[in-house]
């Protein structure tokens, strides 16, 4: 399968099958704050992954994806609704109490997402950026695909998980100073997930950027190589996930 950087059309399907959710705490969180049902936009939501955390607490939520394939295979939910456009050009007529950039923060033009933000945030309410980033610190399998992935390219040393890496927070402080919105209010939630060798090569599969930058034959060795190695159990992976909160004041 040939995928373009930043193109998930072709891998909408495995993605929803295979990608980890968000810690439930994020959403015990926001039911702290908020004393009633909501109204949030989530801003390049994908295969509503994180938007059918966000419907857990809310009245409504408009997930909002650039990627056709994507909406076709999201998550279906009563109170959500999906639209195709782009987080950076949309111009809705309501406001809402909260709006989410999950896992995607990175593919944002600050300027123009901030402007979508300001428009369309109620006075007093939320912007809310998190990253699901991967901690293998815990388990000798992930470790020991973590080093075979560096035997296919040395340069996979620096590699970490977006939420975790010097771009992502530099993007976000640059935000904060351009944005108009009081914060960022930093914290962290860890939660655990399970995966059996299917969902787990699937995840792999879904990956743009890593089939981009391994290439299309080690990325294919790699994948034979995980049926090989497999553990008969399913593993038990660990993910933080890194959180910034803004308000509109």
């Amino acid at each position: 399968m040939t995928v373009k950087l930043g193109n998930f059309d072709k891998l909408a399907k495995a993605y929803r099958k295979s990608r980890p959710s968000y810690s439930s705490d994020i959403t015990n969180f926001f039911k702290i704050i908020f004393k009633k049902k909501t109204n949030c936009l989530d801003i390049g939501s994908g295969t509503g992954i994180f938007t059918k955390e966000l419907a857990k607490f809310s009245k409504k939520v408009v997930g909002v994806e650039l990627s056709k394939s994507m909406i076709k295979n999201a998550h279906k939910i009563k109170n959500v609704k999906y639209i195709n456009n782009s987080g950076e050009k949309i111009r809705l007529k309501e406001k809402f109490d909260l709006i989410s950039a999950a896992s995607c923060f990175h593919w944002l033009d600050n300027k123009k997402v901030s402007k979508t933000i300001n428009i369309h945030l109620k006075n007093k309410g939320f912007f809310f950026i998190t990253y699901n980033s991967r901690d293998i610190s815990e388990n000798k399998f992930l470790k020991i695909v973590e080093n075979k992935i560096i035997s296919f390219n040395n340069n996979f040393k620096k590699r970490v998980s977006s939420g975790s890496s010097n771009f992502v927070k530099l993007k976000i402080d640059k935000f904060s100073k351009i944005s108009k919105l009081k914060g960022p209010f930093e914290f962290k939630f860890v939660h655990y997930e399970y995966f059996s060798k299917k969902r787990y090569i699937t995840a792999w599969e879904s990956s743009n950027e890593f089939r981009n930058k391994m290439g299309k034959k080690n990325f294919n060795k790699f994948i034979q190589w995980l049926n090989k190695e497999f553990p008969k159990q399913k593993i038990k992976a660990k993910y933080i996930n890194n959180c910034w909160l803004y308000q509109k004041t």
